[in-house]
């Protein structure tokens, strides 16, 4: 349904009178028929009018329809698409309008789109599917499906009634007839009904026969008069045709058409003034009515809805003064600021709040700082504790130690002799092995420096780089290593312990270490002569690439400088071409200009001397202008100054809207001092 409000009053009964015309029995026989028809399935709506409307309010079902009354490959609505936008479904509805058109319905026996898509007319809509049906059943062209009985043939015949047997016109509507007198003249007159009868009967329409009832003595008897006209020359008209043409034939002089003319002009003035008189009076009659009855619910509604309305249009209309505007925004801005006020009252107010509970968890921070402290120094007591009896039982094993050291210093002694035999021939293998690897160190050791040379290069850009970052993270460290420091020390001591302990299992691992440590050198320096290999290739590489790319940069360089050498010289002979040609049409252009100028300065003189006579008109228009002038000027102000005080009192009542809504009073009197309204008489 389209967003339509509520009818009342007149516009409500209509509808309810459309809505009564409105036949359930003929929308199950339209629903019958439609379903029967349509070669596919449309479905079937509920029972109501409501339900039938909305089955065919997209026009899918009705363009099915008429597609079913044609044969197939001729269907008149090519495309039938079921959409929900109103526009698609009001434009099939269109469609199928048309095609019953063209199918043979009068275009006034067809309903309009609004009727069916807004539900304003069904039973229109349910008559056009009707005479659609009947039109169906009458061309019986074997399309039609469904029961004919259903559309009787006597509804699409055309009907012709007959209103009157004869016509009669009013000749006093054409001027005065003159008043009927009995005539003497030998021509039989009938009047009255007779006269009608004996015309119908003449003009054959009036069949049955004229009788003359005749009372005598002994018997009544009813006697049949002849309607045949013995001598075939008799005439028969009315008296008033008679009379009409009697005084059609009596010829006035020119003094009696003159008088006649005149007293038909004051008869007829007469009567437009009587009629004139009679319609002030019944129209005053109908205003005294009007003002004085009593208006009805509907009415008084409407009349309250009107004076609302009328007033809140005035109100927008003044809302929409500058002044006003203005007004707006400083009320607006009041009360930002008094909300800003208030925020910022509150952000204090929470503020204070965080920093109370920034106290309370500073003060449980330190509280957990102090149990932290103290379960630090017991657990360095029990570290200390801890390596107390550690080191008692250190001692008690190095007793233990001492004792099996003495027992078996006498196995080693005799140990000793025998390994020192066997060392000697160690040592001088070895000795032979340090001087093979001494000359190795020094060539690894050369190459080690001009790799480790190469490498502090690299470092020294590095750490100018890194030295900024660095003096950042030392003062972390500073502080991170004030604090490690102790920790640091006890843990370098305990170190140290343990490296003694180590030191004396490590030198009989040295030895070899230092074999395996050789080979990986050795490795690590074959492995870095092929690495120097390959990149000493890539380099070359790289270099010739770059050689080849600059031989062809500058081939195309000169090629380039060459297309824009001979570019330029086409560039400049089209320049000096489009030179000449310019410098002849401007040549061309000044004598064309002269001879206008001629002919402009001829049409100057004459402009002129019109501007000097319109001069003169005009002067008296505005003497005639400026006093209108003064009067508008004085209207004007007159309005303005209305308008100021209404735009006054509309601030007035602002303030006071402002001040009923609970604002502080420093807020009101800012606005009320930015309002400019004077001190008297503004609102306290």
């Amino acid at each position: 349904m389209a967003n339509r409000g509520p009818a009342y009053g007149l516009s409500r009964e209509v509808q309810q009178k459309i809505e009564k015309q409105y036949d359930a029995d003929l929308e199950q026989i339209l629903i019958q028929w439609i379903t029967t028809q349509c070669r596919k399935d449309v479905g079937r709506p509920q029972p109501g009018r409501e339900n039938f409307q909305n089955w065919l309010k997209d026009g899918t079902v009705l363009c099915e329809l008429i597609n079913g009354l044609y044969p197939e490959g001729q269907a008149p609505v090519k495309k039938i698409q079921a959409s929900t936008m109103a526009f698609k479904q009001m434009e099939q509805i269109s469609q199928f309008l048309q095609a019953a058109e063209r199918y043979g319905i009068n275009t006034t026996d067809i309903f309009q789109t609004v009727d069916l898509w807004e539900g304003k007319n069904m039973a229109c809509v349910q008559r056009t599917l009707m005479n659609l049906g009947g039109l169906a059943v009458a061309r019986d062209d074997g399309l039609f499906s469904g029961d004919p009985n259903w559309f009787p043939k006597s509804r699409n015949r055309p009907r012709y009634r007959t209103k009157a047997l004869s016509s009669e016109v009013d000749e006093s509507l054409f001027g005065a007839i003159k008043p009927l007198t009995r005539s003497d003249s030998p021509i039989v007159l009938l009047r009255d009904k007779h006269a009608i009868r004996k015309t119908l009967t003449a003009l054959g329409l009036d069949h049955k026969p004229e009788t003359i009832q005749l009372i005598t003595r002994d018997m009544v008897r009813e006697l049949i008069i002849p309607t045949k006209d013995p001598s075939g020359q008799s005439l028969i008209m009315s008296p008033e045709e008679f009379e009409r043409i009697k005084w059609a034939s009596h010829v006035l002089t020119k003094e009696e058409l003159e008088a006649r003319e005149q007293a038909f002009k004051k008869e007829k003035e007469a009567i437009v003034d009587t009629v004139t008189t009679r319609k002030k009076i019944m129209k005053q009659k109908e205003m005294v009515w009007r003002n004085n009855r009593k208006l009805s619910d509907l009415e008084e509604v409407a009349k309250e809805r009107a004076q609302n309305l009328l007033q809140r249009a005035n109100q927008l209309r003044m809302e929409q003064e500058e002044e006003l505007k203005d007004m707006k925004k400083i009320i607006l801005n009041a009360k930002c600021h008094a909300i800003r006020d208030a925020q910022i009252l509150e952000k204090q107010l929470i503020q204070k709040e965080l920093d109370a509970e920034e106290k309370r968890l500073d003060q449980m921070m330190e509280v957990e700082r102090q149990k932290s402290v103290q379960r630090q120094e017991e657990l360095d007591r029990k570290r200390r504790e801890e390596r107390i009896r550690g080191r008692r039982h250190i001692v008690e094993q190095m007793e233990k130690n001492q004792e099996e050291r003495s027992l078996l210093a006498e196995q080693r002694e005799q140990e000793k002799e025998q390994m020192l035999e066997y060392m000697e021939k160690l040592q001088e293998e070895d000795l032979r092995d340090l001087e093979q690897r001494h000359q190795q160190k020094l060539k690894m050791q050369a190459e080690i420096k001009r790799i480790n040379d190469e490498n502090q290069r690299q470092k020294a850009e590095l750490l100018a780089q890194e030295k900024l970052a660095d003096q950042m993270v030392m003062e972390f460290t500073k502080k991170k290593m004030a604090r490690e420091a102790e920790f640091e020390a006890e843990q370098e001591r305990i170190r140290r312990e343990k490296e003694k302990e180590i030191a004396r299992l490590r030198a009989m691992q040295e030895k070899a270490q230092d074999y395996q440590a050789e080979q990986d050198a050795l490795r690590a320096k074959r492995n870095q002569e092929v690495a120097d290999r390959e990149w000493r290739r890539k380099e070359k590489e790289n270099a010739q690439k770059k050689m080849e790319t600059e031989a062809k940069l500058r081939k195309s360089r000169l090629e380039q400088v060459a297309f824009k050498e001979h570019t330029l010289a086409v560039q400049v002979q089209r320049d000096r071409d489009e030179f000449e040609r310019i410098l002849r049409a401007q040549r061309e252009q000044i004598e064309k200009e002269r001879l206008e100028e001629e002919k402009k300065a001829t049409g100057r003189l004459q402009h002129a001397n019109e501007l000097r006579r319109q001069v003169r008109e005009n002067q008296q228009k505005q003497v005639q202008a400026r006093i209108a002038t003064f009067d508008e000027g004085r209207r004007l102000k007159e309005e303005a100054q209305k308008r100021r005080e209404r735009i006054e009192d509309i601030k007035r009542k602002k303030l006071e809207e402002l001040r009923a809504t609970g604002l502080p009073e420093k807020y009101c009197i800012e606005a009320e001092r930015k309002a400019n309204i004077p001190v008297n008489t503004s609102v306290n």
